[in-house]
């Protein structure tokens, strides 16, 4: 940061000195040295003040204006009297130079000019030029700080999208490329994490499958003399055999992220397909309202997996009813599953999207789950821009709400 901070510094004193040397150089050696013809007619205003007397006397069909003629300002007149040349100015608004002979009484008038272009305007075109170079020299030594900014931004989008392919293009000229090298050096780390991750993951379930289906075997060969400790390493295996297919289901969502397609479809059918499903199997009493003719453009398949965990979840810690509703809005449209379960606390809603985490004391193995169905839902929801939340149900547990942009 302090190599940063000195290069700026450094490098708009530089500009700054050598922009005001120059135009120094250009204004004395151009603009002071401009003719100004209006300052040129003052100097033969003053010539023929002195010599116009004589030739007035020797040609008689020159003749001057009375002082008396024009109605001058108290001021005005007063310069004339004490023999100085004044400027006025026409309806026209050109410039007439007036000054009295010797006689304190002939009036001469030289005119009209056009008056010379004020400095000023020059001078405020020279700064605008000025300051104009300064910014064009400000882009170019921020131009190498700006593409390597510009790699950190495509960097995080390529991790964020799960794009391990992660390249370096370090600026030399930049002044925070060993930052960037730094970004790049922890950008190939994560991406190499996440790649362990993914082995990690593959490898895990390839090797843990083979064991169990030895396991499963060698207790269907077993003699069945201890019914209940058999049985209870059965349910062992089969808990664990269960795991397995949930985490693998969970990292399989990592990698379909990555090329998610998404489609308009009819979310109306979608949803009822879902419910009768449930319907088939749940003795729990349902009450329905959904709109008829809702379409979203979203990914089918992994949709159908948020209703599906969604009315699931509802199902096991539900008591006896289930409430769903499906609405489009103006500006959105908003999926709701109630259960008059016995519901989640505030504080423990947001913890209930973790992997893993089953916070409620009702939400225990004899149900059923591993505590990844809701945080499937989390995650496709992200994919589609969404997100669930959880608010108290009319019911008196839960209400999951969902809403998709329109």
């Amino acid at each position: 940061m302090i190599k940063l901070l000195f290069s700026l510094y450094l490098f708009v004193f530089v500009s700054i000195v050598a922009i005001n040397q120059a135009s120094e150089y250009i204004w004395k050696n151009w603009v002071e040295h401009t003719p100004d013809e209006f300052s040129h007619a003052k100097q033969v205003a003053k010539t023929l003040q002195a010599h116009l007397a004589d030739e007035l006397q020797l040609q008689p069909q020159l003749r001057g204006l009375d002082i008396d003629s024009i109605a001058w300002l108290p001021e005005q007149r007063a310069e004339l009297l004490n023999a100085e040349i004044i400027t006025t100015y026409d309806e026209k608004g050109h410039a007439l130079l007036s000054f009295l002979l010797k006689d304190k009484v002939t009036l001469v008038q030289l005119g009209p000019f056009l008056p010379a272009a004020p400095t000023s305007k020059k001078i405020y075109l020279y700064k605008f030029f000025s300051f104009l170079i300064l910014c064009m020299l400000l882009v170019l030594w921020l131009r190498p700080l700006w593409l390597d900014l510009m790699q950190f931004k495509r960097v995080t989008e390529q991790l964020a999208e799960g794009d391990l392919n992660v390249e370096q293009k370090t600026s030399r000229f930049s002044a925070i490329s060993d930052l960037t090298e730094q970004f790049h050096v922890m950008a190939l780390k994560v991406a190499s994490l996440m790649a362990d991750q993914k082995e990690l993951v593959s490898a895990v379930s390839h090797e843990l499958r083979t064991p169990l289906a030895r396991l499963k075997f060698a207790l269907a060969m077993l003699h069945q003399t201890h019914h209940e400790q058999i049985a209870g390493m059965q349910d062992d295996v089969q808990e664990m055999e269960g795991l397995i297919e949930e985490m693998l289901g969970y990292a399989r969502l990592e990698i379909a992220g990555e090329n998610l397609e998404q489609s308009p479809f009819n979310l109306t059918e979608l949803v009822n397909e879902q419910i009768s499903k449930l319907q088939a199997v749940s003795q729990k009493v349902f009450s329905v309202e959904v709109d008829e003719d809702i379409t979203i453009n979203a990914n089918a398949h992994y949709i159908a997996r948020v209703l599906q965990n969604l009315l699931q979840n509802a199902d096991k810690y539900g008591k006896s009813k289930i409430a769903v509703s499906l609405h489009k809005h103006s500006e959105a449209i908003e999926f709701s599953v109630s259960d008059d379960g016995e519901g989640i606390s505030e504080d423990k809603r947001e913890a209930v999207f973790t992997p893993f985490v089953r916070v409620d004391k009702s939400r225990n193995k004899q149900l059923g789950g591993y505590g990844l169905g809701l945080a499937i839902v989390q995650k496709i929801l992200h994919w589609h821009k969404s997100k669930c939340v959880i608010e108290d149900s009319h019911l008196g547990g839960a209400k999951f709400k969902v809403v998709f942009p329109d």
